[in-house]
């Protein structure tokens, strides 16, 4: 017998989206940034929120510390900065 309950989900006044674009990239929730004014630190991006009632939008993700996730912190969009990617070198041989 299946006894359990299941409520509506109800409507919020935030949009969360899992993906942004930053710089002609684009961004989707797990992948690491740098935000401009915090030395140092990394952060693993989770998703990009609008409050529809007033328009306002940030950034959520958390702060790593020593590969693991620590602290959930929010930022504005516009501090966002990308890691580089590093490109592998191909060993050519010339002859």
């Amino acid at each position: 017998m299946n006894n359990k309950r299941s409520a509506p989900v109800r409507e919020t006044k935030f949009d969360k989206v899992g993906e942004i674009l930053v710089n002609g990239r684009i961004v989707v929730a797990g992948d690491i940034i740098k935000i401009h004014g915090e030395h140092g630190a990394k952060f693993r991006f989770n998703s990009l929120v609008t409050n529809k009632e007033t328009g306002a939008v940030w950034v959520d993700c958390f702060e790593m510390d020593k590969s693991m996730a620590s602290a959930w912190r929010s930022f504005r969009p516009d501090r966002i900065k990308l890691i580089p990617i590093k490109r592998s070198r191909k060993n050519v041989n010339r002859g």
